[in-house]
């Protein structure tokens, strides 16, 4: 979701983060050195990095969980810390405490109280949350101490939603699940941001960030290496797997693959009888390059890139520095 940025219009920011300085007590190494970031309202944004370089952290202070050493947070205009700020926000831990004494429709209706939603529309609400989440009712009313891994994930992200808050930090949100369970986050992340929500994404899986994230913060040491906007089209060089049938272009399978490689600027890299391997510079260039070959004659049944745009761009930032945080645990 794009929208236009215009300094003096603070409401348009959803999150505003200046010099954020933060080194825990007993440490001589920073877990936050100096990072600034803002956050358009309705954007899906996404923090990646290695280990320890201070995503988690990073959170911690946007939700006025942590205080910073020095630099200010701002949501919607608001300090982070403020009782307004909390009643919008929502919140998905990487490590979370249950009660787990709770049936998951007790532990949302428990929740649905902290929010102060109003009371009427409890049982409706909690409904929705554990629909949303597609937790099966045959477990609504069981002891959270039965759940598996997985369906505590999936509970942990509906006591988020019971809120409607207007922003949402999740944290490791696909952590412990299953790819049903993977898919379910993304669809629902699609369907908030669908609705007018603000969310930021911490998160391992890149092939997940790059499908539902507008842009996306690369954070190394404490410090953001790189913020890459998803939809730009800018991406680094990355292979290409075309596949299609046996070629049934009477020998002239070469020909034509060199031709369209030669119209839209890609590579050969290989090429058989029913598969072939491109060099493109972008997602955009990939496109074409399938489409071209299709309208050649070679209709084809799968492409698959090699490495996908975040993995590239993560392997580019990161390479150049594997130290990490001397033991710092936190991400």
């Amino acid at each position: 979701m794009s929208m236009h940025i215009v300094d003096s219009e603070e409401s348009l920011l959803a999150v505003e983060a200046t010099g954020l300085m933060k080194t825990y007590p007993g440490s001589d190494v920073a877990a936050l050195s100096g990072i600034s970031l803002s956050v358009k309202q309705g954007e899906i944004f996404g923090l990646i990095g290695p280990n320890g370089a201070g995503k988690t952290t990073l959170i911690g202070c946007l939700l006025g969980l942590l205080r910073p050493d020095s630099g200010t947070v701002k949501i919607f205009g608001k300090p982070a810390d403020s009782i307004a700020v909390r009643q919008i926000t929502g919140y998905v831990p990487e490590r979370s405490d249950f009660e787990y004494w709770m049936t998951a429709r007790q532990f949302l209706q428990y929740h649905h109280g902290l929010a102060r939603r109003d009371k009427s529309d409890r049982e409706k609400e909690v409904t929705e949350a554990l629909e949303a989440v597609e937790l099966a009712k045959t477990v609504w009313n069981r002891r959270l101490k039965t759940y598996s891994r997985g369906m505590l994930q999936r509970l942990n992200i509906a006591q988020m939603l019971i809120g409607k808050p207007k922003l949402a930090l999740l944290d490791e949100p696909t952590l412990g699940l299953d790819p049903t369970g993977v898919t379910l986050v993304r669809n629902l992340v699609k369907k908030m941001q669908d609705s007018g929500m603000t969310a930021i994404v911490n998160s391992h899986q890149l092939d997940e960030v790059e499908r539902v994230c507008d842009r996306v913060a690369f954070i190394k040491q404490g410090k953001i290496a790189s913020v890459e906007n998803l939809h730009s089209g800018v991406v680094s060089d990355y292979f290409l797997m075309v596949r299609w049938p046996e070629s049934q272009l009477n020998g002239s399978l070469n020909s034509v693959v060199s031709q369209v490689a030669r119209e839209t600027s890609a590579s050969i890299d290989q090429c058989h009888h029913d598969w072939g391997r491109f060099s493109v510079k972008d997602n955009r260039m990939a496109s074409q390059l399938i489409r071209r070959l299709v309208e050649s004659g070679l209709p084809v049944e799968e492409a698959i890139p090699e490495r996908s745009k975040l993995e590239e761009l993560f392997t580019n930032t990161t390479s150049s520095d594997q130290t990490g945080h001397g033991g710092i645990n936190n991400e």
